[in-house]
């Protein structure tokens, strides 16, 4: 099927997805408590008490570092992946598609999104690898005296190169997975669409997509900065490095708001279900068994 996508109006992109996010708020409450309670919960029954302990780079890792370690990447990298699943599935079905009987399906969509994601980190890796040793290599044979040095010995015009370097790949990588998105988008809610077809129709719109994701994203994640400044000024709770007086107040801080801390990446997955729309995708009518 052949679909032409027209081009993205920026602001009636923001618009729709700060709407669909606010229309359906008590259902994002629920998802944003769904999705912060294992890591509140392993953090209450003392599983990441290891992990948080360690504050220098130069102190030993304690036993059991890696078990903690694990348990926080399962309670919250690998989590979000069905958390996302049931955002888009939100802004896409409805609420009344939101939870089905059957889990294994969410299950096995949740696999499929984490090894497409995990091939897309391998690729923003390699990217990153590559930019870095670019940066390196212009720091290395520069004759310019400011430029002198080891490599270390971070200067103004280094910190200079690193900023823009670390720019231009967190771009990039937005930019592939804002055209691979409606791929991810089509497999949350069980339909088969591949990444070609998600690049081919979003070709005429990547720098609106990205403009818009910006306008979208930006002012949440002030709002989260926000509320990570708060926490510490008020409470001790640095949520940064995990610390705080007493450990359960700030598993306790996070899962009370959690509504708000996960904002950007409901605004996102709302964002990118507009995208979904915008593009066509949706006449696509193959499911998944």
């Amino acid at each position: 099927m052949q679909i032409e996508c027209t081009k993205l109006c920026i602001l009636s992109a923001v618009k729709q997805a700060y709407s669909c996010l606010w229309h359906y708020k008590l259902q994002h409450i629920l998802i944003a408590l769904v999705a912060a309670l294992p890591f509140c919960l392993a953090g209450f029954l003392g599983g990441l008490d290891t992990v948080f302990s360690v504050t220098a780079r130069d102190q030993p890792l304690p036993e059991g570092f890696n078990l903690s370690f694990t348990l926080l990447v399962l309670t919250t990298f690998i989590w979000a992946f069905p958390v996302i699943i049931l955002w888009h599935r939100l802004y896409l079905l409805g609420p009344e598609h939101l939870i089905r009987r059957k889990i294994w399906p969410l299950i096995t969509r949740s696999l499929n999104v984490i090894s497409h994601s995990l091939i897309f980190f391998g690729f923003g890796l390699v990217t990153a690898v590559l930019m870095t040793a670019g940066i390196v290599y212009l720091r290395i044979n520069t004759e310019s005296a400011a430029m002198a040095g080891t490599i270390s010995e971070l200067g103004q015009m280094e910190a200079a190169l690193y900023s823009i370097g670390a720019l231009i790949v967190v771009c990039f990588l937005l930019i592939i997975g804002l055209r691979l998105s409606m791929a991810f988008a089509a497999q949350s809610i069980g339909k088969t669409l591949g990444f070609t077809v998600s690049w081919r129709m979003t070709r005429k719109n990547t720098f609106r997509m990205l403009i818009a994701t910006i306008l979208v994203i930006s002012p949440l994640l002030a709002l989260d900065g926000a509320l990570i400044w708060t926490a510490d000024h008020f409470w001790q709770i640095d949520l940064i490095n995990g610390t705080a007086p007493n450990p359960d107040m700030m598993y306790l801080f996070v899962y009370l708001t959690a509504p708000l801390i996960t904002l950007p990446l409901a605004a996102l997955c709302s964002l990118t279900s507009s995208f979904y729309r915008h593009c066509g995708c949706a006449e696509f009518r193959s499911s998944l068994a």
